[in-house]
């Protein structure tokens, strides 16, 4: 499902970023035409570095067409106040034969290396670059504080790729777990009608509430919060959680 790329998101700007950032788990509704499915998106701490890992999975009808799941981890690290991708692995079980990709970033010597397709993968590094889903825990700590994006390069299927994006304060996203204020992060590639939104929200650390795909203009899929978890690692007793998995809400009316 083509929400999964909303986590393709990179700033070529230097982030200032705290000393712990909060971790969090947080499961989706996503719609896309008339499938369903579920995604989560979780980082965790994983010793001196973080772990990142996102999950898709199709229930419903649309579990019987495609089975299996999407599972994509990065471990990650803080190195002078910017965040680092040490590697990258996925896993697509819904896909017939199953396909597996694994990254592995290098600042020096400067190489991205792995396989995409069990093909052998050595390109170039790119200064900043992330992968599709590092790039997500990248965009939220620039809203965090408060650092101007600009263009930004995220290494996807093999090959490095550049995308714009904006930033659209003062937006509201109705999800199952509340409404929020948000802030709306587009982007998209200048040579492409397609584009991905991911709504944040401030009270929440900026977590996405509300993640969309547009083509043409027109939206194609949505993911809504149902639940999540956020913790605050530089202070144990301040910790959010809350979650609504049982019953419909506004941000289904929203579909």
């Amino acid at each position: 499902m083509t929400v999964l790329a909303a986590a393709s998101l990179l700033p070529a700007t230097i982030l200032a970023t705290p000393a712990n950032m909060p971790t969090f788990s947080a499961t989706y509704s996503v719609r896309y035409g008339i499938l369903r499915g579920t995604m989560t998106l979780a980082l965790e701490r994983d010793g001196s570095g973080y772990i990142y890992r996102t999950s898709l999975r199709p229930r419903g009808v649309a579990s019987w067409l495609r089975r299996g799941d999407i599972r994509e981890t990065s471990r990650l690290r803080l190195v002078e106040g910017q965040i680092r991708p040490l590697d990258y692995q996925s896993v697509d079980t819904i896909a017939n034969p199953p396909r597996r990709s694994n990254y592995y970033f290098a600042d020096s010597p400067g190489q991205v290396t792995g396989d995409y397709k069990s093909h052998a993968v050595n390109e170039p590094m790119r200064s900043g670059g992330h992968n599709r889903i590092s790039a997500q825990v990248a965009i939220m700590l620039a809203l965090q504080s408060k650092t101007a994006l600009s263009e930004y390069w995220i290494f996807d299927r093999a090959r490095w790729r550049a995308f714009h994006f904006e930033v659209m304060p003062e937006q509201r996203a109705k999800t199952p777990s509340g409404n929020f204020d948000t802030v709306e992060v587009r982007y998209a590639r200048d040579d492409d009608s397609k584009s991905w939104s991911l709504h944040c929200a401030p009270e929440l650390d900026y977590l996405p509430v509300m993640i969309e795909f547009r083509e043409g203009g027109k939206i194609k899929s949505r993911a809504v919060l149902t639940d999540y978890s956020i913790e605050h690692q530089d202070d144990p007793m301040h910790a959010t959680s809350r979650g609504i998995t049982s019953r419909s809400g506004p941000g289904n009316q929203a579909q």
